[in-house]
């Protein structure tokens, strides 16, 4: 091998060695990249497909390994993900978040603790808090953040979600501090479908699910800069 081919293939294994997280091929038709926190979830999995199929690099960050991640998945969609998303396991809570959002156009929060988890309010509140402000820290064109519907929040679920409202409230009022002009929250009722043993939060009697797939397109419309502002309730969602 010669010198020059030799210093080639250090430099590149040396490139290599530094990168911390996934960084995918850019085809010629690549869009960007957009950060999707809690994209292994039920619509987080929605969101980041929906992405791919548009050309975005999609990064889902998730606490779970980029093998549990898949396997989330693969149950939710019914079919393995697309290529063009990558996994990254990360504790939003508390991991340095600055190199997983370099170079984002966008940053999608479907981050949240269900209704009867632990730790509710800082579980919707502080963490998506401190994804908010790392996204803008790391300047982030646009954010995007899934919330509760108004009609939940206001009405007697109050009583019943205390500290689960409250977290999503706050964490509502950091993206509009972080992005005023440039987010979206998407608040959604109950959704349809989900999967068994997964937590919705309860609506009154004869309430209408919004599918899955309604709420992913709605959030991916904040991500592309096609909405700006709050879609509230499922009637608007269903409308977007």
């Amino acid at each position: 091998m010669s010198r020059r081919s030799l210093l080639e293939v250090s430099t590149a294994a040396a490139f290599s060695a530094v990168l911390p997280f996934p960084s995918p091929s850019l085809a010629a038709d690549d869009k960007g990249k957009v950060v999707v926190f809690g994209g292994s979830g039920y619509v987080g999995a929605y969101v980041s497909e929906i992405l791919a199929g548009k050309g975005y690099s999609v990064i889902s960050v998730s606490r779970r390994s980029p093998t549990d991640q898949s396997s989330a998945v693969t149950k939710i969609l019914g079919k393995s993900p697309s290529k063009g998303v990558d996994y990254v396991a990360l504790d939003a809570s508390s991991a340095d978040l600055s190199k997983v959002l370099a170079g984002s156009t966008a940053a999608i929060s479907c981050v949240g603790v269900a209704p009867g988890g632990a730790n509710q309010r800082d579980g919707n509140g502080a963490v998506n808090i401190r994804i908010a402000d790392a996204a803008k820290a790391a300047g982030v064109k646009r954010f995007v953040y899934v919330s509760v519907a108004s009609e939940l929040a206001n009405g007697t679920a109050k009583f019943l979600l205390g500290d689960y409202l409250k977290g999503k409230a706050e964490a509502e009022g950091a993206v509009k501090k972080d992005f005023p002009e440039s987010s979206l929250v998407v608040k959604p009722a109950i959704i349809a479908g989900g999967p068994p043993g997964e937590i919705r939060p309860p609506g009154p009697p004869g309430m209408k699910a919004a599918s899955v797939e309604e709420v992913a397109k709605a959030v991916v419309s904040g991500a592309l800069g096609e909405k700006s502002g709050i879609i509230d309730g499922n009637s608007a969602i269903a409308a977007n």
